[in-house]
């Protein structure tokens, strides 16, 4: 883990998992507030953005909270963003508790772990 940092005027949390400095970087909308950085070629991650976080701590408290735009990417980067969102460090934030394939697309929910609280 290289930096957390919360910005309580944006409620925005910022999370580097590592520098992306001359790294090929993916960013992904798994959600209007949730976006996952990535290197496509390594597949590990770079950053995690939570806009609106502690709305969605809240929200994540009482039913885990929708990956609707996740839905909408290719099969072969949803698979890597579910395997990226099942293993550390990326599962330290965001984890995924259920992942259901099907001929629409695939439906994924997460929740933000009880520990982040004292991020912010």
């Amino acid at each position: 883990m290289k930096d957390i940092r919360y910005d309580a005027e944006g409620d925005i949390l910022y999370v580097t998992f590592a520098g992306d400095e001359g790294q090929a970087s993916t960013g992904v909308e798994l959600t209007d507030n949730i976006v996952l950085y990535f290197n496509p070629e390594t597949g590990r991650p770079l950053k995690l953005i939570i806009v609106s976080y502690m709305c969605l701590l809240e929200a994540s408290a009482k039913a885990p909270v929708l990956l609707e735009k996740l839905t909408k990417q290719p099969s072969a980067l949803r698979e890597m963003v579910v395997r990226l969102l099942c293993t550390a460090p990326v599962s330290n934030f965001l984890r995924l508790v259920e992942f259901k394939p099907n001929l629409a697309g695939s439906v994924g929910r997460v929740f933000t772990p009880e520990v982040l609280k004292a991020v912010a």
